[in-house]
């Protein structure tokens, strides 16, 4: 186990910067796998080098953009810094996506280049986005298909470019180069892309370094989707600015990532109220899984004390936090010292560096200890704002640079935050955001829907899952099974909603729009 700390004499502003010094400081140590395929800190640089090499044969420059469809891979860990470290903008595909998500991410970014991971999970990716976009310029890391290029010709084209072209591409990167575009919906229900600049991506991962500890960031599994700041910069990022391991599994399986961790034990680990009611519902062995595990954090719900207490031991600290894609990931923390009450109650006090308000959404003024209103920060850690949507990062902020977080909390007394639910509608349903907009906007493509609304409802396991009330068309004869099937190839599977309610007429406000507070409770008292 890799036990030498990455010494920084001076603030990184770059990406390159904590990777060279993770390298520097122990070439030899691991630091990336998948599988069988392992890296060390020094193969790793190397790797990046030819990705990066690669990329300018290919033209990409300075502000052009990277997309990639990948599952949580090595690939992904290469192309990611091979990328920002000739200041190209790197940004992540789900594989779960169907075409309208697709579509929209393409239309929206216009990368130079696409890499996708094909054939995976049955599917192939290329000829899915060829299809969607004729233009678009492909690498397959696979099989290649629909006219991309195989990874093996795309490295090999990187020859043509010396150590002085290398050189001189990194050079020009600067601090505030956007160095990660992650896709996020807003109440319109259109993903926006959040710009994070290389400056706020290593602040983020030093900070976040400072308080787990690089005793705890030692190792960690990442199968988490990796164009989401919880892969990326909640876990990835902390732990290449301690020196760290990363091993890598494509998907969230809780046998197979339980098998890896009685092998590689983990040190580290980013779970939710979902994972730890998977986690529950195999006890087997649960032991020995976490049995290296010195740092668990946790967020995205109410985690009750009774479940923690079943995970706390001496020498694990626990940690609730809070964050967002427009945050970096992680903005708040329970302190080492915080009671699982404490824990379970609150999502602890602001990353130091960044200053924290709750204040009334109407007027922006700081709410009195103990009231409710919207959570805003400001620092940082904060996004450039959203690529090329300037209406959009204009509403994101205050006059006096503060971000709106759209969520809700009180202040106590003793300087930690309450979280008190969410202005916007969004949910998160088993960790993933849901807009309803979206989901509304994709079930009323049916003929026999006239208006659809969805809410969030409670789940056992997944927290909050989709309810939607669909308004039928006049003469419609469909059912809730027909519309699920309908959805199944236009969003991905985690937005459909769990259960339907079918009418003729759903409730209205005065002003004529559908009264959404009267369909919650109806959903609510359902479940």
């Amino acid at each position: 186990m890799n036990k030498r700390m990455v010494e920084y004499e001076d603030e990184p502003g770059l990406l390159a910067q904590l990777l060279r010094s993770a390298a520097t400081a122990d070439p030899q140590a691991p630091a990336t796998s998948e599988a069988e395929r392992r890296l060390t800190y020094g193969e790793l640089a190397r790797e990046v080098d030819r990705y990066a090499r690669a990329l300018l044969a290919q033209g990409l420059r300075r502000g052009d953009r990277l997309a990639m469809l990948t599952a949580p891979s090595v690939d992904f860990w290469i192309a990611f810094h091979a990328a920002t470290s000739i200041g190209v903008t790197w940004l992540g595909i789900n594989p779960r996506y169907q075409a309208r998500d697709f579509g929209h991410v393409l239309d929206d970014a216009e990368p130079t280049l696409a890499a996708v991971m094909s054939p995976f999970d049955g599917r192939d990716y290329c000829a899915e986005l060829a299809a969607i976009s004729p233009e678009l310029r492909m690498v397959c890391h696979g099989e290649p298909t629909a006219g991309a290029m195989s990874l093996e010709a795309f490295l090999a084209s990187g020859t043509a470019v010396d150590d002085a072209g290398l050189s001189a591409a990194r050079a020009a990167v600067a601090p505030e180069d956007i160095a990660l575009i992650v896709y996020t919906s807003g109440t319109t229900g259109k993903p926006k892309g959040a710009m994070l600049s290389q400056a706020t991506i290593t602040a983020s991962a030093l900070a976040n370094l400072a308080w787990m500890g690089a005793d705890g960031l030692r190792s960690s599994v990442c199968a988490a989707p990796v164009n989401h700041v919880g892969a990326i910069n909640n876990l990835c990022m902390p732990v290449l600015a301690a020196g760290g391991h990363i091993i890598f599994h494509p998907r969230v399986d809780v046998a197979a990532i339980g098998e890896i961790s009685r092998r590689e034990r983990p040190t580290y680990l980013v779970s939710s109220p979902t994972g730890f009611a998977m986690m529950l519902q195999q006890p087997q062995g649960m032991a020995e899984r976490l049995g290296a595990t010195r740092l668990i954090v946790f967020g995205g719900a109410v985690t009750p004390e009774p479940v923690l207490e079943q995970f706390a031991r001496p020498g694990l600290r626990l940690a609730n936090v809070y964050g967002q894609t427009e945050t970096c990931g992680i903005i708040t923390r329970t302190a080492a010292d915080a009671s699982l009450r404490v824990m379970s109650e609150t999502i602890g006090e602001v990353l130091p560096g960044a200053e924290l308000r709750v204040a009334d959404p109407a007027t922006n003024a700081s709410t009195p200890i103990g009231e409710l209103g919207e959570i805003q920060v400001r620092g940082p850690y904060l996004m450039s704002g959203y690529f090329r949507n300037p209406e959009a990062t204009a509403a994101a902020f205050t006059a006096d640079g503060f971000l709106r977080t759209g969520d809700l909390g009180v202040l106590r007394e003793d300087g930690n935050v309450v979280f008190g639910g969410r202005l916007k509608e969004m949910f998160k349903s088993g960790g993933y955001n849901v807009y309803p907009v979206e989901v509304e906007q994709a079930i009323c493509e049916h003929p026999a829907a006239a208006i659809a609304a969805v809410v969030a409802a409670p789940h056992p396991t997944f927290q909050e899952v989709g309810h939607a009330f669909v308004e039928l068309a006049a003469g419609a004869d469909v059912s809730a099974d027909d519309l699920r099937a309908f959805l199944k190839s236009r969003i991905a599977n985690y937005k459909i909603p769990k259960t339907f309610t079918l009418a003729a007429e759903l409730p209205r406000l005065p002003n004529g729009k559908v009264d959404k507070m009267a369909l919650k409770a109806e959903a609510l008292a359902a479940g």
